[in-house]
């Protein structure tokens, strides 16, 4: 059974230690906000398979983001597209990695600013896996990916506020049916470097 995001909070801090401040609320790494579109696209893993209807791009490789929220440890952050080689679009897909400790969590809405205000969204993929801890009498961590879609419109729109050396984040809300939710952040500077390299890719 799925509990709340801040029922679960008090047994992950026993385990993963002092909370910080909610990262989607935390002011963005300063070693990545000295980077630049143009260095961050230049770092975007790029999979071009010829076997495959589209180019595959991913920010993974450039920086590791985490931190702690509500109790849980984000392990990372970062935005996938895959582009069509007819020229039929691009499709966009954030993906965050999660750990935590005690009762199962859930996601079944994420909540995102665009420019028309308010967006909900349905996640694509909620994947869950728990570490093999054996006969260790230890509380074993529980790990969850989540992933979704965002519309064309609203990645572009992110992209387009970034400003050198800003560490104000793009925040999103991962929350469940009791309306709890974990906030998390990417770089507006990220998102740019990744609709860079997506435009600037030839088909």
């Amino acid at each position: 059974m799925a509990v709340p995001f801040g029922a679960a909070a008090s047994a992950a801090l026993c385990v993963a230690g002092p909370a910080q401040a909610s990262v989607g609320h935390k002011p963005l790494h300063a070693a990545l906000v000295k980077m630049t579109p143009e260095t961050i696209a230049e770092r975007i893993e790029v999979r071009d398979d010829p076997l495959e209807d589209h180019v595959l791009f991913s920010s993974k490789p450039v920086f590791r983001k985490g931190g702690f929220s509500h109790g849980v440890a984000v392990r990372d952050g970062f935005i996938k597209a895959a582009k069509s080689r007819d020229g039929a679009g691009v499709s966009w897909r954030v993906t965050y990695d999660l750990t935590y400790y005690g009762a199962r969590l859930d996601v079944t809405q994420i909540h995102v600013r665009g420019s028309d205000g308010l967006l909900k969204l349905a996640p694509t993929t909620v994947r869950r896996w728990s570490e093999e801890c054996g006969e260790v009498l230890v509380t074993c961590g529980r790990h969850m990916t989540v992933e979704f879609e965002v519309p064309e419109t609203v990645i572009r729109a992110v992209a387009a506020t970034y400003r050198p050396g800003d560490r104000m984040p793009w925040s999103v809300r991962l929350k469940d049916d009791q309306g709890e939710g974990l906030t998390v952040g990417l770089a507006p500077v990220e998102v740019a470097g990744l609709v860079s390299a997506v435009d600037r890719w030839k088909r």
